[in-house]
């Protein structure tokens, strides 16, 4: 009988860890966040799902974030509760909406954040602009960070421990970040190709027949 019970003690006690870290998991913050209404005369669908896949990456480096990628293109929106609406029906806590802006030589990203229940606070303003899609893409680091920081009530973003969970509605982790280099060295090589080429060097004509002696 007292065999039977040593056995027995490494698995009561592989169940009570497992009964703790499932809270935890639990735990996480829930932010839906929608598709960004793009207004742009380049392509509309590519930059709508490159943004979201870049977003989506950045935010759900954090463990604490469950980050919940709303992929119907028909619920961009700039209106607060028809996005708190919607992340209701995703069971989210926060929700993450706005739009994108490319004009002339400029682009900027207008995002608001909302939480869920909140139906009568202000959503809160982040944004970012650049002179071009290529500049504004390394500003989503602090787009997202200033994101996360009040999500969780003005802590710090925690980074992501090897092995985290991918975020939640967005796919595989893998891909996701497949996806996202691609359209990061697309819209690279779409700026290098854009920057106005130096002129070639003209090449200086000696003029025939013997060189002036020098003194």
């Amino acid at each position: 009988m007292r065999r039977r019970t040593a056995s027995l003690a490494p698995l009561v006690a592989l169940a009570l860890l497992l009964g703790a870290a499932a809270p935890a998991a639990a735990e996480r913050i829930r932010v839906a966040l929608l598709p960004v209404g793009v207004h742009s005369s380049e392509s509309r669908d590519h930059l709508q799902r490159g943004l979201s896949d870049m977003l989506v990456a950045r935010l759900g480096r954090d463990p604490r974030l469950a980050v919940i990628e709303i992929e119907d293109a028909a619920a961009a929106t700039t209106d607060p509760a028809a996005a708190r609406s919607t992340a209701r029906g995703a069971g989210a806590a926060w929700v993450v909406f706005g739009s994108f802006t490319s004009f002339g030589g400029g682009a900027s990203l207008d995002l608001q954040l909302a939480q869920v229940g909140d139906q009568d606070g202000d959503p809160q303003q982040v944004f970012a602009q650049a002179a071009s899609m290529g500049a504004l893409i390394p500003m989503l680091e602090g787009v997202a960070e200033r994101i996360t920081t009040r999500v969780l009530g003005g802590a710090a973003p925690e980074p992501a421990a090897a092995g985290a969970s991918p975020p939640e509605g967005g796919g595989e982790l893998a891909e996701l970040r497949r996806r996202v280099e691609a359209l990061e060295r697309a819209v690279d090589q779409l700026g290098a190709a854009r920057m106005p080429q130096e002129p070639t060097p003209v090449p200086t004509v000696q003029p025939s027949g013997p060189r002036p002696e020098r003194e």
